[in-house]
């Protein structure tokens, strides 16, 4: 039951991940911070540390009021952060250093 609900709580993130990348074209700088910050929360909710620091990336660039490739980037690295899993520290360095890579 348990990894059930795991899997519950990854779907979700995954569905609001999709709907902040769908929003970021056309979505206010407060509305996008607050959907990064509900992903976020979620995340450290359930203890999934890489996904909510990529979150917490995410929303800096946001309030920064970019939208560009980088944003999306980081949209792409939080969905792989959540369908892999992972929340051990060694995941969280390894997403964060992907991060730093594939985020320019």
């Amino acid at each position: 039951m348990q990894q059930d609900g795991m899997i519950k709580v990854r779907a979700e993130l995954c569905e609001q991940i999709d709907g902040l990348r769908a929003a970021v074209a056309h979505g206010s700088v407060a509305g996008l911070c607050d959907k990064a910050s509900s992903v976020r929360h979620l995340a450290q909710q359930y203890q999934l540390a890489p996904v909510a620091d990529l979150a917490w990336k995410l929303e800096g660039r946001l309030a920064r009021g970019e939208r560009g490739p980088s944003v999306i980037n980081v949209l792409s690295l939080m969905r792989e952060a959540t369908e892999s899993g992972r929340t051990d520290p060694a995941a969280a360095s390894a997403w964060a250093a992907a991060a730093s890579v594939r985020v320019m």
